[in-house]
């Protein structure tokens, strides 16, 4: 007789677990695919500094394969 009450017990109980259940999981789903939008954004946005290093980053590059033609055709100082 007490295992009848503890299983009807649980079986009335379980359907406000379960919701419990699907609000965590769809909470779960909703702070995943913000924190990919967030990173998104982040990839989409820059800052000028950090602008300013790709920008120098760029140059210094150029700059490098210009001494070496230069080396290579004779013309370095």
């Amino acid at each position: 007789m007490t295992s009848a009450r503890a299983i009807l017990g649980v079986l009335l109980v379980t359907p406000f677990l379960s919701g419990c259940i699907v609000t965590d999981v769809a909470g779960a789903a909703v702070g995943a695919t913000g924190a990919v939008v967030g990173g998104a954004v982040d990839l989409v946005t820059t800052s000028e500094e950090e602008q300013m290093r790709k920008d120098n980053k760029a140059l210094r590059k150029e700059n490098e394969e210009l001494r070496k033609q230069q080396q290579q055709s004779g013309g370095a100082k």
